[in-house]
This record gives C-alpha cells, sequence and structure tokens, in this order.
C-alpha cells in the first residue's frame, strides 16, 4: 500500500505540498475537482505535473466530482460528457493511476433504469480510461452519483467488473452504512481508499481528526485490507474546518501517517 494526500489544486498548493510530500515520505497527490474543472486548462495541468516530477512524487489520482454523467437535460449531460473526457486527458498528463468520478443520476428513477442508462453512456469512457491506463474507481454517496449502495455497485459489476469503488469508510459510516461489511464481502473491488476520521458525540459529527482520534475501525479495514491483498493508495484527506487548514493540515497528516503505518509493512 502507498501513502499519499488529497492536495491542494492551485500552483502554489501544488509546489508546496509536492515538497511537504517528498520531505516526509508521502509518494502520491491526489487532485479532485467539482465545478471548477471547467476552468482548468491544459496548461495548468502540465505545470503541475513538472512541479511533481520536480520533487519525485507521483499523481496518485485525478477525481472529478459532481457532474452528472446522465443528466436528463440534454445540455448539462453534454458538459458533463466534456468533462469526463478532458478529465481522462488531463489524468493521463498528471501521471495519474486512478480516475474518480461518479456515475451520474435520473433523479426519481429505479436503480435498474439508473443501471441501465450507465450501460448505454459509459462504455466509451471507460475504454478510453483502460487505454490511457487508468483505473476507474466510482466514488460512493453523494456527488450526483446513483452508486449510493452496495446493490448499485454489484448490479453494475455484473456488465463491467473491471470498475472499482472509491472507498472512504467515514462516508460511508456518516451515510448509515456497514463499512467493514462492505469491506469483507467486496475487498477485491477497492480501487483507492480515502483515510479520513470521524468522531461523534451523541450521534452527531463533531470533528474530522487526524487518523485513529475517532471513531473509524482502522485496525479492522487494514485486516480486510490485507486479507484482499489490497496495494493501492491510502489517500489522506484533510476534511472539516479544524483539520483542514494551516498548521492543523500539516499535523493531521502527519499524526495519520503515523497511526495507520502501524499497520503497514
Amino acid at each position: 500500500m502507498k501513502l499519499g494526500f488529497i492536495g491542494a489544486n492551485d500552483l502554489p498548493g501544488v509546489e508546496a505540498d509536492a515538497q511537504f510530500a517528498a520531505e516526509h515520505g508521502f509518494v502520491g497527490l491526489e487532485y479532485n475537482y467539482w465545478g471548477d474543472f471547467r476552468n482548468l486548462t491544459a496548461g495548468t495541468v502540465r505545470e503541475m505535473r513538472a512541479i511533481l516530477d520536480r520533487h519525485g512524487v507521483r499523481a496518485s489520482a485525478l477525481g472529478l466530482w459532481g457532474w452528472n454523467h446522465l443528466a436528463p437535460d440534454a445540455a448539462e449531460r453534454a458538459e458533463a460528457h466534456e468533462m469526463l473526457s478532458r478529465a481522462i486527458e488531463f489524468a493521463m498528463t498528471l501521471g495519474a493511476e486512478v480516475l474518480i468520478t461518479g456515475g451520474g443520476d435520473l433523479p426519481g428513477a429505479p436503480l435498474a433504469e439508473k443501471v441501465a442508462e450507465f450501460g448505454k453512456v459509459f462504455p466509451p469512457f471507460l475504454e478510453r480510461a483502460a487505454a490511457a491506463g487508468l483505473t476507474v474507481a466510482m466514488y460512493a454517496v453523494h456527488g450526483n452519483s446513483f452508486f449510493d449502495c452496495m446493490e448499485a455497485y454489484e448490479r453494475v459489476w455484473e456488465r463491467f467488473p473491471q470498475i472499482g469503488i472509491k472507498f472512504d469508510p467515514a462516508n460511508w459510516r456518516h451515510h448509515g452504512d456497514d463499512y467493514l461489511k462492505i469491506l469483507r464481502d467486496h475487498g477485491d473491488r477497492i480501487a483507492y481508499v480515502h483515510i479520513k476520521e470521524h468522531l461523534y458525540l451523541d450521534g452527531e459529527l463533531v470533528s474530522q481528526p487526524a487518523a485513529g482520534m475517532g471513531d473509524i475501525a482502522w485496525g479492522k479495514i487494514f485486516a480486510f485490507l490485507h486479507e484482499s491483498d489490497y496495494q493501492g493508495y491510502l489517500s489522506i484527506e484533510p476534511h472539516g474546518p479544524i483539520w483542514s487548514q494551516g498548521a492543523m493540515r500539516e499535523k493531521m497528516l502527519l499524526l495519520s501517517k503515523r497511526y495507520i503505518s502501524q499497520f503497514l509493512l
């Protein structure tokens, strides 16, 4: 397994994160975009790659979030598909190993209809991603993605077994799902892992500190990851108003790295 973290998208942030990663033994940086992806240029992506190369750090993944690839509105769908095509191209430029995106959604439609539409829309994108050497990992439970339950993945796997899960145990727990059962039953489908901690009090999420400081059962997670021979990235995600900025962000990254390293060889 390889350690990394989610990086900042602006060029000064890319530079600072790449230097920090190189100094502290992180091997990969992940970059995520929502609506702002339409403003990302090929020139900026080339500059990002040059910075990473200069520091000897890889791009672990490129994430395209929130775009509805199955949108009923033709114009919205067309723009989402344009962004997905660009994401594949930009991921190649970065040298990323994984492309993270959502499945899109047909609001109000039954799951079978969503899966069928996914099967019509995604084959050319999956073929292009495979040709680019990218593993496609679908995120779950938010952001214009019908992958809000394991049944959605299971139905899609009947036709597209190559699709992986972008696995975030904190997100699944917050959604009300048993993330350990997902790992036990489908650990071989995990394509990318986010390390994000959740701390609850009286049933409310009150903090997202460093790994090991909250309620996520990291030891059990790593037991199943090892049983599945997972060899991909563990991408630490600074999140929330306290632990995602400035000195607290760096503290969160280093404390999380120290904690999860006990489960790694």
